[in-house]
């Protein structure tokens, strides 16, 4: 490892959701018509066009992985998608690997066209994917989100979403520190 990658350090932290899949599960409105649906490989170009910084072998390599893709359609065009892992989640900001218990499946990678923010899609998108993984058995969605996009936070929330806790990472080098906390009040 080089000199400069052992001196390398940095604290980061995030907020850890989470959304029991039991019960009835609501659909809030959109203030913009739009379809959800999983995204197929033929679409990924769509996809592209939402999130040109991506390429469409990260998509691959996501789905490859056994990830999917739920995109929010507005005429003709993808305005919203997130990503979900039923099995394995990993954190990129934070560089870490989070455990996933049986029945929870890991949502992530959630981004909205700006000119489609604030319009309720993204809790639209949520919502409809918690009642697709619900009726596949799934018990529970895990979401992260970093502290300082407290706008992540209310798509969430208005679903049903709460705080679980949080995750810090404190890297010094090669060495790190991953710390869980829990919140109070698990609802």
């Amino acid at each position: 490892m080089s000199g400069d990658a052992t001196r390398r350090w940095h604290y980061r932290r995030v907020i850890v959701m989470e959304r029991m899949l039991t019960g009835d599960l609501p659909l809030p409105p959109a203030r913009l018509p739009v379809r959800v649906a999983p995204l197929v490989t033929d679409e990924f170009s769509s996809l592209a066009l939402l999130r040109p910084e991506l390429t469409i072998d990260t998509f691959r390599q996501r789905l490859a992985r056994g990830h999917r893709c739920f995109a929010a359609w507005h005429e003709g065009r993808v305005v919203h998608a997130g990503w979900a892992a039923p099995r394995a989640a990993w954190i990129e900001f934070l560089d870490y690997a989070f455990p996933l218990a049986e029945g929870e499946v890991y949502q992530y990678d959630s981004y909205t066209a700006p000119a489609a923010r604030g319009m309720g899609v993204a809790a639209f998108r949520v919502a409809w994917m918690a009642r697709h993984y619900q009726a596949e058995g799934a018990k529970r969605h895990i979401a992260v989100v970093w502290p300082r996009n407290p706008g992540a936070l209310r798509p969430l929330e208005k679903v049903g979403y709460r705080r679980r806790g949080s995750i810090h990472v404190l890297r010094l080098g090669p060495w790190h520190r991953v710390l869980h906390t829990r919140s109070r009040s698990r609802q």
